[in-house]
């Protein structure tokens, strides 16, 4: 029988769940559901020992578990720690972890959009040797012509973005070409990254809700929080405001590539990105059936296709 988010509110899954969490936390008292998407679940801990969360994630998705578990040996100050993780299940148990960088920065704390965005960009620089480990969709600039030309002609794209997703090929391959000339790695690729998806922690940001991850440019990873910043100001992504929060995740690799250069190749790594985008929305519609998925989102792979040859 096909995988369906209806198994996320059976009575078997929830034993199976407790039964998997309880030695780590004590008796559960209490779980609850507190992120209810087709494409992963969330439920609150309330337990013996404290407050936890687990997470599980659909189908074609199932890497964050693999992911904490290579991050928390080489990277345990960037990211929410797991208490336990289960790879071949994709379950992933982590203490409540407090406050939000949006909840934080809404209270008015002494934190910023510039340390959150440098942290990331350490966190994927830190990634660089192990991202093989975490077996992750490769978007490698330097091959995303090829990648795309497979795209094309395997995904069942509408017939409405089928110019577009044409288009894509040399469009995006051309920036791909201007990201490869500047020599960086491939590194972890959060692919959704903004202030609500990192906590903040003694020495600074701990991100987690790694489901849309792939290997990638580490600077397409940039267009989600820039976006979303620059919306949060009212302001344009082209605003000198916008433009301070990126120089300081660029410094991160300033000593790979000139400043100017980074900053010349942040719209072609955009690109680069809403690929990744699709990819990840993909991975999503291909594994959750259709009559789960809100209609507005069942073309949103074709759509950020299109996206990335605009």
């Amino acid at each position: 029988m096909a995988w369906t988010p209806e198994v996320w509110k059976s009575t078997a899954f929830e034993h199976e769940l407790r039964d998997w969490i309880s030695p780590h936390t004590g008796a559960v008292r209490a779980l609850t559901r507190v992120k209810d998407h087709p494409w992963s679940g969330v439920w609150r801990v309330d337990a013996e020992r404290g407050c936890f969360y687990v997470k599980q994630n659909c189908p074609g998705q199932q890497h964050e578990a693999r992911i904490a578990s290579v991050l928390s040996r080489i990277a345990p100050d960037f990211i929410v720690e797991p208490v336990a993780l289960d790879e071949e299940r994709d379950l992933l148990l982590t203490r409540d972890a407090g406050r939000t960088w949006r909840e934080a920065l809404a209270e008015g704390a002494a934190v910023g959009w510039e340390p959150l965005l440098h942290d990331a960009m350490l966190l994927a620089r830190t990634s660089v040797p192990v991202v093989d480990d975490m077996r992750l969709t490769v978007l490698d600039p330097a091959g995303i012509r090829d990648h795309l030309v497979r795209t094309r002609d395997e995904w069942r794209i509408p017939e409405e973005f089928r110019a577009a997703a044409d288009a894509a090929v040399e469009v995006v391959g051309a920036a791909g070409d201007q990201v490869a000339a500047l020599g960086l790695p491939l590194a972890l690729d959060h692919n959704d990254l903004h202030d609500a998806n990192a906590f903040v922690g003694d020495h600074g940001a701990r991100f987690f809700d790694f489901g849309d991850a792939v290997a990638s440019s580490p600077l397409a990873v940039l267009r989600i929080p820039l976006a979303v910043y620059a919306r949060s100001i009212h302001a344009s992504e082209n605003d000198p405001r916008v433009l301070a929060i990126a120089d300081a995740a660029l410094e991160v690799w300033s000593d790979l590539a000139p400043m100017a250069e980074l900053r010349a190749a942040l719209p072609a790594a955009n690109r680069l990105a809403a690929v990744a985008r699709a990819e990840s929305w993909h991975r999503i519609l291909e594994s959750v059936p259709e009559e789960f998925v809100a209609e507005d989102y069942r073309r949103a792979d074709a759509e950020w296709l299109a996206e990335s040859a605009l």
